[in-house]
């Protein structure tokens, strides 16, 4: 469904008189009968929110059940009314039409993942990007604080409670209610502070202590509305904690971690050849095998196929080598695309010495190629060896 389709229900919904609800969420009501309002309820009756059977009543006098889109309008119903029935709630993954707020916010899942069109049937208002208005910027906000929480979250429960440990659990469910969208929420800040790479585990580790601190004496189905209601205050508090952290954060801490980092990724880079340091044994093993039973023979002799067959088997392994290899060659560049970026990253961060960012970045590089080499020499070999046992083999036949 697009604007365009909800906003020809909203004015249907308008034009109606003697309204009468029934409980399987339908409305059913008189509008003038005209060309204009036909084609709209073609288009609704496509969408699936009209009933396609109609009524034609002139005055007070019932005069004929039709059926869209049959139906044709013609100028003696110009005085006609029809009444017709539509749908008041349809929850859709794209877009929402309910009574009020409260219907929507009802539903956990599309608090965390908004729709994108909202039709209010209390407020007769189309609500989305392209017809923006506070609570829907709010409610949009809403979901991004979701999004937030559900980052930082240790475990999610079977309800789809979201679990947040730091000294003792706290569960968060996201059904809130309108009064939850009176106040403007920017989460922009708490957004940008978690995306950083720079002491991302501590930060995500305040933010748990702060949602817990925040929120523990609060009863469990109110506890995201009142986050909401008070986020500001929150954000602030929040952003204060961390201050305080890095202004008490040894920066040898920081270059300590930051050499940790170095470490770990020499080690993935080494790991890169010693994962496949073993394998290539096997073409020395299966040369010295071929040589040790290359036997002289004429050709078309037993003893000639013989050593075909020797060197089918070391080719065989020579082009298990070869392929493994290659995926290294793979895993060594994604690693150094990993490394680059975060250090990359790194140096842009404050208080950061760059110059010895671009030490570890250059020593890094340094233990890349060398073990790009080492992948690259043991493709040589591998291949040499097998060009040896086929001379081996031509030889032997001559």
């Amino acid at each position: 469904m697009d604007i365009q389709t909800l906003d020809t229900y909203c004015d249907i919904r308008k034009l109606m008189e003697a309204c009468e609800f029934s409980e399987s969420h339908f409305v059913s009501g008189f509008v003038e009968l005209t060309n204009e309002n036909i084609d709209k309820l073609i288009t609704l009756v496509k969408s699936e929110l009209c009933s396609a059977g109609i009524e034609l009543y002139n005055g007070d006098g019932f005069k004929a059940n039709k059926t869209l889109p049959a139906f044709q309008f013609e100028e003696k119903f110009a005085s006609f009314k029809v009444k017709v029935e539509l749908v008041t709630l349809k929850v859709h993954d794209k877009y929402f039409i309910g009574e009020n707020w409260d219907t929507l916010l009802a539903y956990s899942n599309y608090v965390l993942n908004p729709v994108e069109l909202v039709f209010i049937a209390d407020k007769m208002r189309v609500h989305s990007e392209l017809t923006p208005s506070e609570i829907f910027t709010r409610y949009q906000n809403a979901a991004k604080v979701c999004q937030l929480i559900k980052q930082i979250a240790n475990d999610v429960t079977a309800s789809n409670d979201y679990l947040i440990i730091f000294g003792q659990s706290l569960s968060i469910n996201f059904a809130i209610d309108e009064t939850a969208l009176v106040h403007d929420i920017d989460p922009e800040s708490l957004k940008e502070l978690l995306s950083r790479d720079l002491h991302k585990e501590a930060k995500t580790g305040l933010v748990r202590e702060a949602l817990v601190t925040f929120l523990k004496n609060i009863d469990k189905t109110k506890r995201f509305t009142y986050l909401l209601t008070h986020f500001n205050a929150f954000a602030t508090q929040l952003l204060t904690s961390y201050e305080q952290y890095v202004n008490n954060y040894s920066f040898d801490k920081v270059r300590r971690e930051h050499q940790e980092k170095k470490t770990e990724y020499i080690c993935k880079i080494n790991k890169v050849f010693d994962d496949v340091a073993t394998k290539t044994f096997a073409i020395p093993a299966g040369v010295w095998l071929a040589a040790s039973k290359i036997e002289e023979g004429g050709l078309g002799s037993l003893i000639f196929f013989k050593n075909i067959v020797f060197v089918l088997i070391v080719f065989v392994l020579a082009v298990v080598v070869y392929l493994n290899l290659l995926g290294q060659f793979s895993s060594l560049s994604a690693i150094k695309n990993e490394y680059t970026q975060l250090f990359e990253r790194l140096k842009k961060e404050k208080g950061i010495d760059n110059s010895e960012v671009d030490t570890y970045l250059n020593d890094l590089n340094t233990r890349d190629s060398i073990v790009w080499w080492k992948l690259a020499a043991s493709m040589f070999i591998a291949g040499t060896m097998l060009i040896i046992v086929i001379a081996l083999v031509c030889y032997a036949t001559n």
